[in-house]
C-alpha cells in the first residue's frame, strides 16, 4: 500500500516541474536567440544590400536572449549566495 502524498508534496512537486518548464523554455528561448542574432551578423556581412532586413533579424535575436534572462531570473538569483567560496 502506497502512502498517500501530502499537499505540500504535491505542490512542491508542481513548483519543481514549473521550475523545470521554466528552465527549458528559457534555454530554447537563449539559443533561439544566439542562433538569430549571429545568422543576422553574418547575413550582414555576405550580403549588405539586405541589411535593413537582417538586422530586425538580429533585434529579433536581441529580443529572444533578454526574454531568456527574464525567465532565469529567478534561477540567477538563487545562485547569488553559493558562488562565493572563500
Amino acid at each position: 500500500m502506497e502512502p498517500v502524498p501530502s499537499r505540500a508534496a504535491e505542490r512542491r512537486r508542481l513548483q519543481e516541474a514549473v521550475a523545470a518548464r521554466r528552465r527549458r523554455t528559457s534555454i530554447l528561448a537563449g539559443v533561439l536567440g544566439l542562433a538569430l542574432l549571429f545568422a543576422g551578423g553574418i547575413g550582414v556581412i555576405i550580403s549588405p544590400s539586405n541589411s535593413l532586413a537582417l538586422i530586425v533579424v538580429m533585434s529579433t535575436g536581441i529580443v529572444f536572449l533578454l526574454v531568456a534572462f527574464f525567465l532565469a531570473r529567478n534561477t540567477i538569483v538563487g545562485l547569488r549566495g553559493t558562488l562565493r567560496n572563500n
